[in-house]
């Protein structure tokens, strides 16, 4: 005997279709995948030799989505070490990642990784915090850490007016003849 899903209801083939367009998780996509393809008629061995993955697999991802729907192809948590920051210090964190350094007193005028966690980490805000766990935390809350360009202008009054006039190169040199 086949092993298929069972059938698709209106809402649910348009949350199919939607999990396939736009999901970024490829766990999540390639199972909407398996289901999608049983859907349509595919066979346990073409769908495991189609998307390269095991035929118990797949079938326990049919039986799965047959009694639990779409919440039963999502990635469970993985178990292991507990977030190290709470809700609030990670909230703190991007919020101190808005202000600006200068307005706070300090030396300089936009943050580094490196700036951004000493300040955290002076302040009280963390107990200890490395730049490159900043960065992660930075990463998965969608904040955008960018360095900045910086140039350094001349003190001259007259630098904008020097800077823009066109000057021959070779306007000292004679012509000779030839």
């Amino acid at each position: 005997m086949c092993l298929y899903v069972r059938d698709l209801d209106i809402h649910e083939s348009r949350q199919l279709t939607r999990i396939l367009k736009s999901t970024r998780t490829v766990t999540y996509m390639r199972r909407a995948q398996v289901v999608a393809f049983s859907a349509q008629g595919m066979r346990v061995q073409e769908i495991a030799s189609r998307l390269y993955l095991h035929q118990e697999y797949v079938r326990e991802l049919i039986r799965r989505f047959n009694s639990g729907s779409f919440e039963a192809l999502r990635p469970r948590p993985r178990s292991g070490r507990p977030s190290k920051y709470s809700e609030e210090e990670i909230s703190m964190i991007l919020e101190v990642l808005t202000w600006r350094p200068h307005d706070l007193g300090l030396g300089f005028r936009t943050w580094s990784l490196r700036k951004l966690a000493d300040f955290l980490v002076e302040r009280g805000i963390v107990k200890e915090i490395s730049h490159t766990t900043l960065e992660r935390i930075l990463q998965e809350q969608g904040a955008s850490f960018q360095r900045t360009k910086t140039w350094k202008e001349s003190k001259d009054p007259d630098f904008v007016s020097k800077k823009n006039a066109s000057t021959d190169s070779r306007s000292g040199r004679r012509k000779t003849g030839g």
